[in-house]
């Protein structure tokens, strides 16, 4: 895959700047936002869908990460979700192409959970 896209939703701003630090680092275009409810905004009027979306699960508004997890399985099955709590017990309500990052995550970890998700999801589309 060559420069991917990937959403960052999280509401901590201090979380969400490292992460975006470390996945342009990493090569990736990054579009981020504090809100669940901002992500959608952002997908609803995107011309092309995002290659992935990483998301805490507890953020402030109408939709959770957990519910926005489940409307993009729902609208855009092919975009795959990383979902990032340090609650690690909301990891077992998850299903479908859905992974978990627990927090607190090194950067390791994510850069390993993100290329896996990428790796994963081009493989089921080729």
């Amino acid at each position: 895959m060559a420069q991917p896209s990937i959403l960052v939703l999280e509401d901590d701003e201090i979380i969400r700047s490292l992460m975006v630090d470390v996945l342009e680092e990493f090569g990736a275009i990054v579009t981020s936002f504090p809100s669940a409810d901002e992500g959608m905004i952002y997908l609803e009027r995107a011309d092309d869908p995002v290659d992935l979306i990483v998301s805490d699960i507890q953020m402030p508004g109408l939709l959770n990460g957990y519910d926005l997890s489940r409307v993009v399985a729902h609208r855009w099955p092919s975009v795959p979700v990383l979902l990032t709590s340090g609650n690690t017990l909301m990891a077992a309500e998850l299903g479908g192409s859905v992974r978990f990052l627990p927090k607190p995550w090194s950067t390791e970890l994510l850069l390993e959970c993100v290329q896996t998700a990428l790796t994963e999801s081009d493989s089921v589309m080729n």
